[in-house]
């Protein structure tokens, strides 16, 4: 018992006495602090930099792509998409397949044959009209048509009210459940919306549920609203009975215990046998199957991780910057450190004080780093794109600050040991001997930290680089030239529901309203079409035959289909090649069929011979028109589908009154001056002639700025990467380059005693200055090269080893070096050798 007292009191005493030295250390160390501020704060504000870019970007990388799912068991969630394979391709050659997405039939069949989830759901995206049962607050809203049991499978029941019923899912029915958002913005939070009727696309539909505020879904885009897919299980040919009909994304939750090979070898074989057994499917020979959260962030997955490893770059060169600059005090400290190991400090005392500094500085400058992040972040909400997926859960939180306690705990280990180790390994003899009045460092003092700064220079090199092949990118997406004029060019849709405008009611409204829009005083031009140039979406292309050519059922060609009224063309300022555009007889239903082409077509389909004259056969699928031969009248210029930077595709284009069951046309309109300026007496004249609403008003050159947003943001932050790394190499040669003038100032003001010029001098610090940068762009070209190639899939038409942004950076790295190394240069010319050679 004894004993065990004596141990504890023993344990206690040296808890105390541990306590008590790591106290004295923290004094110790805000001691130095206080007599050295500008050190100080110069280390905090590097670390701030670097931890807070760090930080913030850590919110994006972590909300979009590492936070799970916000449903239970979401390891267990799968999307499953359908694999298309050319003809005669093997289906194991999964290189060839593209995905795509499922039809109603096949997704009944893998519900009642798989055996490997315990259930399949169906989701389908939709554009409608959405208001009250009065027409109030009617705007086009995105919302989803859903198999019943979609909430279920998620696990997430709606937070008022109920879910849908199968029963709901059959023709005749129509029910809604609304978003948190929509009924807070439409309903003001009221239960008694339960019950209420609302229109979609014209249709009253009653409000059954409403979801919880933290359900969002899709992942990529949340809905609005959502309904069942009883109305595509109406009409003649319903959608819940085309096989060849792929607008469903499926979603699947597997059993406990069945990992996703199991699941994809059980569905490739159900798929295998529906191919055999239907000839829509002959080519749909498998599946993929992949994690939900991993399909829904896969297209930004490259570019976060790109900024993820730029910013981790910065933060390096801050470590490193910091690491140089203790390294430099470290040696004016040299005879403080050699008297304390001359009177008993151990080893190990000594780094833990050097690393107790360490870590105060870093935790000051990852305190303002958190800081700087919440003002980064805030100030980079209008740089980051709309459509990023998850931009719900982007937040500085816990997850968050625990990431920016522990990296500022390891940036202390990164920057600090390096000063520690080196300075617990000197001599105290020889430290007390060498720092003596009279000497100077030899250069073997300053290899360490020259080595940081060739480290940072090489680094900040590559990012230049990076930075200088994105910015490229970018301009190259926002002056590709799309193939028509976007300058005075402006666009407008207007919600006309199947409901209310059958066909060819559509055609009717649109043949109506141009004169009236065109008669606008400004208005050079007013046409419509569909669907209109860089704004294609899928299910647009057709196959077709082409008289007198050969056309094998199996490879039919096929091109982008697009309806468009007299005058769409020349409003565009879509140059006509050959022939004629559209006449104002071509806009009757009775009209004899014709077509224009568009140059890739001609090229594709009529190499070696005249389009004009001949005819060719769309095969359109799921419509009510008769399929009849269309006669080529008019070749025009080609102009770009959909991204800006797709390469032209085969496109032909009808009159619209001869396709009326086309999608309803869109309005373009070319104007004299200010676009924006139209859109009020656009609509009021739109107003005169309908209820339906005016959305979509934009200009075609705000919709290619639209698709660089991505490029752009990827640019911009990672140029701003590279400014900072920039600022934080040159703040690190300045700091270097004073340093070793200060100690060598002696020995240089013994040379210009000596009979140096004072031009000498300076030639001899920026020579120095000259080889680090140097030696820091030849080892950055090194790994650029390397790095440039990873980043091949987010350029465009930029080859990674692009010859003038090297230049560029070589000239800015250099000219930003011999900035930074001037101000020590003139220090070390006009030091006053008399003054010298007196203390000496």
């Amino acid at each position: 018992m004894g004993q065990t007292l004596l141990s504890a009191n023993s344990l206690s005493c040296h808890n105390h006495a541990m306590l008590s030295t790591v106290l004295q250390d923290l004094t110790f160390a805000g001691r130095q602090f206080r007599r050295s501020p500008a050190f100080a704060l110069t280390a905090i504000l590097t670390l701030a930099l670097g931890i807070g870019a760090t930080t913030a970007i850590f919110s994006l990388f972590d909300g979009i792509l590492l936070r799970p799912l916000p449903f239970p068991h979401s390891e267990q969630l799968v999307a499953i998409d359908t694999l298309d394979f050319p003809p005669g391709v093997a289906p194991t050659n999964l290189a060839a397949a593209y995905g795509a997405g499922s039809s109603y039939p096949n997704f009944f069949d893998w519900q009642r044959q798989s055996h490997s989830f315990e259930s399949l759901a169906s989701y389908d995206d939709i554009f409608r009209l959405f208001s009250k049962a009065n027409g109030e607050g009617a705007r086009v809203l995105e919302g989803g048509r859903v198999s019943a049991n979609l909430f279920s499978l998620l696990g997430v029941a709606p937070a008022l009210g109920r879910a849908f019923t199968e029963a709901e899912e059959q023709p005749g029915h129509r029910v809604a459940i609304l978003s948190h958002e929509l009924w807070v913005s439409d309903f003001a939070s009221s239960p008694s919306a339960l019950g209420q009727t609302v229109k979609i696309s014209d249709e009253p539909y009653t409000i059954v549920g409403v979801m919880p505020a933290s359900f969002h879904y899709p992942i990529g885009k949340p809905s609005s609203y959502w309904s069942t897919y009883s109305i595509d299980a109406e009409g003649r040919a319903p959608g819940t009975s085309l096989r060849d009909l792929d607008n469903l994304s499926i979603v699947g939750r597997l059993k406990p215990g069945v990992g996703i090979k199991q699941a994809l070898a059980e569905l490739n074989t159900i798929q295998l046998g529906l191919a055999q057994q239907y000839s829509e499917d002959r080519y749909r020979l498998g599946v993929s199957i992949n994690p939900l959260l991993d399909e829904e962030v896969s297209d930004i997955r490259p570019a976060l991780s790109l900024l993820f490893a730029a910013v981790g770059v910065v933060l390096i060169i801050a470590c490193a910057n910091v690491a140089g600059l203790l390294l430099a005090r470290a040696n004016g400290r040299r005879p403080e450190v050699a008297l304390r190991t001359a009177l008993g400090a151990s080893r190990i005392r000594v780094v833990r004080q050097l690393l107790v500094e360490a870590l105060l500085l870093a935790l000051a400058g990852g305190a303002a780093g958190i800081l700087a992040s919440f003002a980064l972040l805030r100030a980079g909400l209008h740089l980051i794109p709309s459509d990023l997926p998850r931009l719900y859960n982007i937040a500085i939180d816990g997850r968050v600050l625990a990431f920016a306690v522990s990296l500022s705990a390891v940036t202390s280990l990164i920057f600090g040991l390096l000063p520690a180790w080196r300075m617990s390994k000197s001599d105290p003899a020889t430290a007390l001997r060498d720092c003596g009045f009279t000497t100077t460092s030899g250069r073997h003092h300053n290899q360490l930290h020259h080595a940081l700064i060739v480290a940072q220079t090489a680094l900040g090199f590559t990012l230049l680089i990076g930075s200088g092949l994105l910015i490229r990118s970018m301009f190259n997406v926002i002056y590709i030239n799309p193939g028509f004029d976007t300058t005075h060019t402006v666009y407008f849709d207007i919600a006309l529901t199947n409901k209310l405008y059958p066909v060819p009611a559509k055609f009717q409204f649109i043949d109506k309203l141009l004169p009236e829009i065109a008669a606008l005083p400004g208005v050079e031009r007013a046409s419509a079409g569909h669907p209109l140039p860089i704004l294609w979406g899928p299910g647009t292309f057709t196959n077709f035959t082409i008289a007198n050519h050969l056309n094998s059922p199996d490879h039919l060609p096929d091109a982008g289909a697009a309806v468009a009224m007299p005058g769409y063309f020349e409003t565009l300022s879509i140059p006509l090649l050959r022939g004629r555009t559209f006449a104002p007889r071509d806009n009757d239903p009775k009209a004899t069929p014709v077509a224009v082409i568009n140059q890739a077509f001609a090229k594709k389909y009529f190499p070696n011979e005249d389009p004009l004259g001949q005819y060719f056969t769309p095969k359109f699928e799921h419509t009510t028109e008769p399929v009849i031969a269309r006669q080529i009248i008019g070749v025009v210029g080609d102009t770009r589908i959909e991204e800006t930077w797709d390469p032209y595709q085969p496109q032909f284009f009808l009159p619209y009154a001869q396709d009326p069951s086309h999608q309803r046309a869109l309005v373009v309109m070319k104007v004299a001056g200010d676009p924006g300026a139209y859109e009020n007496a656009v609509r009021k004249i739109v107003a005169t002639m309908t209820e339906a609403p005016v959305f979509s008003y934009r200009t075609f050159a705000e919709s290619i700025s639209m698709q660089a947003a991505h490029p752009r943001f990827e640019a911009v932050l990672v140029s701003g990467f590279a400014g900072i790394a920039l600022l934080l190499s040159a703040l690190g040669l300045y700091a270097v380059l004073s340093y070793v003038v200060a100690e060598r100032i002696r020995e240089l003001g013994l040379r210009i005693a000596l009979g140096a010029s004072r031009s000498d001098i300076l030639r001899l610090v920026l020579r120095r200055a000259v080889i680090l940068a140097g030696l820091g762009v030849g080892i950055g070209a090194l790994t650029s090269v390397f790095a440039a190639r990873l980043i091949t899939d987010v350029l465009f038409n930029v080859a990674p080893l692009d010859r003038s942004v090297f230049v560029i950076a070589t000239l800015v790295l250099i000219f930003v070096s011999m900035v930074a190394a001037l101000a020590p240069a003139l220090r070390a010319a006009n030091v006053d050798p008399i003054r010298i050679l007196r203390e000496q």
